[in-house]
């Protein structure tokens, strides 16, 4: 099996285990998935540091771009908190 192949078998393993089991938990929230899915991604991705220069480059573009949707969550999770939006749980 190449490197390529056990990096995507580990992420499809880590996202399948972590849906089922917040699916077990009756989980509905997608900030939710989407925060552990981006940890999940981050760290599996600073585990397989043997990739070619070019493969890195372009996961950790992908990382960017993730960690900005989880700063947009979590900027609105403050914003419901403070009170500033009127939807709140």
């Amino acid at each position: 099996m190449t490197l390529y192949n056990r990096y995507l078998a580990t992420l499809a393993v880590f996202f399948t285990g972590t849906t089922v089991v917040l699916a077990a938990y009756n989980q509905q929230r997608v900030d939710l998935y989407f925060t552990l899915y981006l940890i999940e991604y981050l760290a599996s991705t600073l585990l397989f540091v043997y990739l070619r220069p070019r493969a890195r480059r372009l996961l950790n573009m992908m990382g960017y771009i993730l960690f900005a949707g989880f700063i947009v969550i979590v900027a609105m999770r403050v914003a419901q908190i403070l009170g500033l939006t009127g939807t709140s749980r």
